[in-house]
């Protein structure tokens, strides 16, 4: 008899090849499931969304079985002595058999970090950024993203989908301890969605494109931009069910 394990983790990203398993590459996925196998659990993981190589996570949520003789603290004891330093499992509790990660999500935030000074120390997470930021015109920009939108040109070619209608509810952008913080919470992403996103903004600002640009954009009436920003400043911040 077994029982399904909901586990909260936060990783650093910078030393994984995304979440998601993939072969002959290192990720969070493939990390944790050695890690049960290590403690002779043989099973698969299911997670609330694949993060990108390089993208952080602070609250990203996971399921997996385990056998029903295990108790949850001492698993939790064991998995982040094996995973430690770079995967943390922060929560371990015993969940509904038909939960899902990804699935049963409500909604999601996301958060992106710039910073205008440099430094070796802290260049895998954040994005160094030296050019003035004009919060004004990003705020005008972020509330055009608000709402119910297709969001087809705003996700990575070949992303696997039935639809790109997806909804954004809050954004914001400030300044905290001398970095820019920008924060964007919605029912779901796209692959890469958010890293267009903030790439579009920095060449907003940069006068390299228009908020006309960005709305032309999302209307789907032309597909200005599609670069990807940095991956190092992008953090899975929480999702809620």
């Amino acid at each position: 008899m077994e029982n399904k394990v909901l586990g909260i983790i936060s990783y650093d990203g910078s030393k994984f090849s995304g979440m998601q398993i993939q072969p002959d590459k290192k990720t969070v996925q493939g990390e944790i499931q050695k890690a049960l196998i290590k403690l002779n659990i043989n099973s698969s993981i299911q997670h609330a969304g694949r993060t990108d190589t390089g993208v952080h996570a602070l609250n990203q949520v996971i399921s997996f079985n385990v056998p029903k003789f295990w108790e949850i603290n001492k698993l939790q004891k064991s998995l982040n002595k094996i995973l430690h330093p770079y995967i943390h499992i922060k929560k371990l509790s015993i969940t509904d058999d038909n939960f899902h990660p990804r699935f049963n999500a409500k909604k999601r935030s996301y958060r992106y970090i710039l910073t205008p000074h440099f430094s070796p120390h802290t260049a895998d997470y954040t994005t160094f950024y030296p050019k003035v930021i004009n919060i004004e015109l990003l705020k005008k920009a972020l509330k055009t993203l608000e709402g119910k939108h297709d969001f087809e040109y705003f996700a990575k070619t070949g992303s696997e989908v039935n639809n790109y209608i997806r909804e954004i509810y809050e954004t914001k952008i400030f300044n905290y301890r001398g970095k820019t913080i920008i924060k964007i919470i919605g029912n779901g992403f796209l692959r890469g969605q958010i890293r267009i996103i903030i790439d579009f903004l920095l060449k907003i600002n940069e006068n390299k494109l228009s908020l006309k640009d960005l709305e032309l954009q999302l209307n789907k009436k032309k597909l200005i931009n599609k670069h990807l920003a940095a991956p190092n400043g992008l953090y899975l911040e929480r999702i809620w069910y």
